[in-house]
């Protein structure tokens, strides 16, 4: 997850305020302010932090401690540290990472694995180490905890739902499983109206509530929901298709090192000198039309005709509107 900036400061401010805090000779407020890591706070401000840090984290601080007539700043005890919770965490830390070593290789347990032993080496080496391409303004992430409860419990939810340019409406859903797609969350559950799998952005939901009603189980496997698609949405009416694609050498190496899709693999029969061909087994859906044509000229689509003709229309429309 990406730590928003004004946060980021704040943590790098405590971590300098603590360091300095357990100097056994101490400091001058003065001194504290000047210093290059606190990011020009105020006296106010800084007072206000060493309040938190009194009434939040426990710390206690020397009150005899002077040079002439000005205070020092100093914890009582000069190995008391605010994030010593933390420091207490990391044997837990590296226990999971000894459990995650199993999932080696596996993409969807490898930066967990990665962040965890960026947090073994204490807080004050972990900031900065990684971040996550997340929307932090991003709205509808205050229900993903509520909704992760629904599913781990199995209990039937009240969503009031608002699409896009439609008037709101409320539906009972069986949730079942929460997924991350292009810096969006969506729930994957029963409808009780729709009688099938539907799946909710959680952008749109206007609140969920908690339905004291049977829960009706799912025999999908959600491990192997999305291996025939791109994206989110799988249409279980539709199904796996053949897709060839013409590839400019130019971009073959960055989409060889970034596979569209899991199944995609080389046609070396095909291959010219200028272009590479891709084949690719999946639902056609618009999160794979989408990424097609985040591509511009460097993919061409050949098969299914139906789909060129797709992007053929979509093609000469663009060029209309942007006509001089």
């Amino acid at each position: 997850m990406k730590i928003a900036k004004s946060e980021q400061n704040k943590i790098k401010r405590y971590i300098r305020l603590d360091q300095l805090l357990r100097d056994a000779d101490g400091f001058t407020l003065n001194e504290i302010l000047a210093d290059s890591q606190m990011d020009n706070i105020g006296k106010r401000s800084l007072h206000d932090n060493l309040k938190e840090f009194e009434d939040v984290f426990g710390a206690e601080f020397d009150l005899c401690a002077y040079r002439g007539r000005e205070r020092l700043w100093k914890y009582k005890d000069s190995t008391f540290t605010i994030f010593k919770q933390v420091n207490l965490d990391v044997e837990m830390i590296r226990e999971a990472i000894e459990k995650l070593k199993s999932f080696q290789g596996d993409p969807r347990y490898d930066w967990l694995r990665f962040y965890l032993s960026s947090l073994e080496g204490g807080v004050e080496n972990s900031i900065n180490v990684m971040s996550f391409d997340t929307n932090m303004d991003y709205t509808g992430l205050n229900f993903m905890e509520s909704l992760a409860q629904a599913i781990i419990h199995k209990y039937p939810v009240k969503l009031t739902y608002k699409p896009f340019g439609s008037e709101a409406f409320v539906t009972n859903m069986h949730p079942y499983h929460l997924r991350q797609y292009n810096c969006r969350w969506f729930v994957f559950g029963y409808s009780e109206e729709n009688k099938e799998i539907r799946n909710y952005p959680l952008d749109r939901i206007d609140s969920v509530e908690h339905l004291s009603k049977p829960y009706i189980e799912t025999d999908i496997d959600f491990d192997e929901f999305f291996d025939e698609i791109i994206g989110v949405s799988n249409y279980r009416e539709s199904s796996v298709e053949k897709i060839i694609l013409k590839v400019a050498k130019k971009s073959i190496n960055y989409i060889r090192t970034k596979p569209l899709h899991w199944t995609q693999i080389e046609l070396k029969d095909k291959e010219t000198e200028n272009h590479c061909y891709l084949q690719l087994k999946v639902k056609i859906n618009t999160e794979l039309k989408m990424l097609l044509f985040s591509y511009s000229d460097a993919i061409e689509v050949i098969e299914p005709l139906y789909l060129r003709d797709f992007f053929r229309k979509r093609i000469d429309s663009m060029r209309t509107m942007y006509e001089v």
